[in-house]
């Protein structure tokens, strides 16, 4: 793996060891052939066995590290989104987890343990509780999650806009504190990821060429920068958000093979957007059209409900600081950002990306594949399309 070495782990463990107060420590890793890669960034599981005051104890932990190698580098994405997520860890999830003691169970969010933090240039690192051991794991029965898997996605969903919400009114200044780091998107604030937009814009126009459709992918394409930012500037309420929320960045927890909770992770994207676009986005880029059909306002009524009970259980007025007004109003503008964003990560998820630095996991190899790939991805696209043209959030 390009610039991790076995030295360079050994002296992150060092100071996950001397962070927590640990002694005589040892720690095993899996080999580099199962070491998971996300998009951006390393990820290394690995057991550390110690002593803390006399006692043995032993941490599962999920080692979080950016590519030291410098051609990553070049458009400072990557530098952004470790700042951003190393700030939600060591700063965010810590305050959360202080406004929400004393919360019945079944309201607290849940947050895994972090062990240890880097903010170094090109040596960046998060140390995480690995809530694999608590018996949590990804979805990869199908692509798309079935109602019981999103519904309780949306009920954890809930939960961390509502703690934003609680931030706000219990410690303003750590609040616009995280205003500041948690930037929302912008062409002034990423403007290449604004350009990445804009070329699988132009991408699905090409694939869906003499249809219906073209008009209104122009005038997206045409507007993309107030469509996205409209997302945070033109919205009721907006609070912080997740950003990047959908089945690839869940783990679930099962009891009798049914989901019954849900571990949201990869706190890279985290920004200051409407409320509305984390639950409208998770929904959109994680189910199918039929499932949207059967049980879409169920689903915004879900987590609705759950926002306003947090809120509610922290002594707030949800129908004050965000009512279900408030929400479906959003909805509606949120809605062209939500698909624009979810045009890109379809793109992507479909194995369609096959150039850049940020490219599919499972790209085609065939042309059989690439056209399974492309027929994939052109029913997703038009079932949203369709989806949002019957909710009013898109007009041909």
């Amino acid at each position: 793996m390009p610039g991790i070495s076995n030295e360079y782990i050994n002296g992150v463990v060092n100071n996950i060891v001397s962070e927590n107060n640990l002694k005589e420590c040892q720690f095993s890793q899996l080999n580099f052939e199962s070491i998971a890669q996300n998009y951006f960034g390393v990820l290394i599981p690995l057991v550390l066995n110690g002593k803390k005051n006399n006692e043995a104890v032993s941490l599962h932990i999920v080692l979080k590290l950016a590519p030291t190698d410098e051609q990553y580098r070049v458009s400072g994405a990557l530098t952004q989104f470790f700042s951003r997520e190393i700030f939600a860890y060591s700063i965010i999830l810590k305050k959360y987890n202080i406004l929400q003691k004393g919360f019945p169970i079944e309201l607290q969010y849940l947050i895994p343990q972090c062990y240890y933090v880097c903010k170094e240039y090109c040596n960046e690192a998060i140390a995480m509780q690995n809530m694999s051991v608590n018996g949590y794991k990804p979805y990869t029965n199908k692509r798309y999650l079935d109602f019981d898997h999103v519904t309780v996605s949306l009920k954890s969903l809930a939960k961390f806009h509502a703690l934003s919400f609680i931030m706000k009114e219990r410690d303003r200044e750590l609040y616009e504190k995280s205003l500041k780091v948690c930037l929302p998107l912008s062409a002034a604030n990423n403007k290449r990821f604004m350009d990445i937009l804009q070329d699988r814009l132009d991408k699905a126009l090409i694939k869906l060429e003499n249809t219906k459709y073209v008009p209104m992918l122009e005038t997206l394409k045409q507007n993309l920068n107030d469509n996205i930012e409209s997302a945070s500037n033109n919205v009721q309420r907006i609070c912080i958000c997740h950003g990047d929320i959908w089945k690839e960045n869940i783990l679930y927890k099962y009891e009798d093979n049914r989901p019954i909770s849900a571990c949201l992770i990869d706190y890279q994207t985290v920004r200051t957007i409407s409320p509305a676009y984390d639950a409208l986005y998770l929904i959109i880029s994680s189910t199918n059209s039929e499932l949207r059909h059967q049980h879409y306002g169920e689903l915004l009524t879900v987590y609705y409900e759950m926002f306003a009970t947090v809120l509610k259980e922290a002594g707030l007025n949800p129908d004050f600081l965000y009512s279900k007004d408030m929400f479906y109003s959003d909805l509606k503008t949120v809605g062209p950002a939500c698909f624009i964003v979810a045009n890109t990560a379809l793109w992507l998820s479909n194995g369609l990306q096959k150039e850049g630095h940020v490219r599919s996991k499972t790209p085609w190899n065939t042309k059989e594949e690439e056209i399974d790939a492309v027929n994939s991805y052109k029913l997703a696209i038009v079932g949203i399309i369709e989806d949002f043209i019957k909710y009013g959030y898109l007009y041909l």
